[in-house]
């Protein structure tokens, strides 16, 4: 079985936001603050809620 895994970081007006997507579950830290994000769509509205 194949897993697949994203880790990233970016800077959303001068928010950092770091995301991890891989092993069903995926999670997004901003400004030290941890959010669990549970689909794509969910982890889109968040960075929108930052713009």
């Amino acid at each position: 079985m194949n897993h697949i895994t994203m880790h990233g970081t970016l800077t959303v007006n001068g928010r950092i936001v770091i995301v991890h997507v891989g092993d069903s579950e995926a999670t997004v830290t901003v400004d030290g603050t941890h959010f669990n994000v549970r689909s794509l769509w969910q982890l889109y509205q968040l960075l929108r809620l930052l713009v």
